[in-house]
This record gives C-alpha cells, structure tokens and sequence, in this order.
C-alpha cells in the first residue's frame, strides 16, 4: 500500500501551441496541440502522441535532460503541420 500526497500542477498557456507547466517538482515547456505534443523539463524531452479525446497517448523519452535543439526543430515541425 501506498501513501498518498499532495500534488499540484498549474499550466499557463502562451499563445495557441505554448505552454508553461509549473508543479511541486519542477517547471517545465511544452509545446504542440492535442494529438502532438513536447515538453522539455528537468527529466528531458518528451513527445507525446494521441487521440485527442480518447484517453489514449504514447508518450516517448528523446533525450536524458533539457535539448532546446530538439525542442526547435520538432516546434518547426508541428508549427509546420498545424497551417
């Protein structure tokens, strides 16, 4: 059995595909919409993709920490997809 705790997570969107993710462990960015997502923090770089609505994603580890190049290019990509 576990213990439970306090969790708290707050989003801060900045603009249409932007968003700031403030919790208890950390700060993070993501960027994307529903269906495609990155984020970058302090546990590297993840993407996530799904089908909006229905509960189901795939989320995959990039890289092992923060990548800022990773995050520009796959942000190319997904400003790229979303015109």
């Amino acid at each position: 059995m576990s213990a439970m705790g306090f969790r708290f997570r707050r989003t801060i969107p900045l603009g249409r595909l932007f968003r700031i993710n403030v919790s208890k462990t950390g700060v993070s960015v993501s960027a994307g919409r529903p269906g495609a997502t990155v984020n970058v923090g302090k546990d590297g770089t993840h993407v996530t993709v799904g089908a909006p609505g229905t509960g189901m994603s795939w989320r995959e580890k990039v890289t092992s920490r923060g990548c800022a190049p990773v995050l520009l290019v796959t942000l190319l990509v997904i400003a790229f997809a979303s015109l």
